[in-house]
């Protein structure tokens, strides 16, 4: 195994109703992608427009790339893993994100 460089995007779709997780490799191709829908966390987006995207960078000796979403009470925490260790993470707090309870 080698060293590769991968790029994690964490973005909203267009409808605003989804977080996306793309994990891409050197070439731009996608190597892990995770789908986050609000409704299931009973959240809404609460904005006119769509944050702007959150990008992390690892360079890792991996053969396994993944990602890994937890939602603690008011963000969710992305994990891009590689061979299951934590390569890189990035916090989408609610706040930031324009998130508020959809209740």
């Amino acid at each position: 195994m080698s060293m590769e460089t991968y790029r994690m995007e964490i973005s909203e779709n267009p409808d605003a109703d989804e977080l996306l997780v793309d994990v891409y490799n050197i070439d731009g191709l996608i190597e892990a992608s995770e789908r986050i829908v609000y409704d299931e966390y009973a959240l809404t987006s609460t904005t006119e427009e769509a944050p702007e995207p959150r990008t992390a960078k690892a360079t890792i000796d991996a053969i396994a790339i993944d990602v890994q979403v937890t939602r603690t009470e008011d963000a969710f925490e992305v994990r891009l893993l590689g061979d299951r260790e934590e390569a890189a993470v990035e916090r989408i707090a609610d706040a930031d994100w324009g998130l508020a309870n959809a209740e």
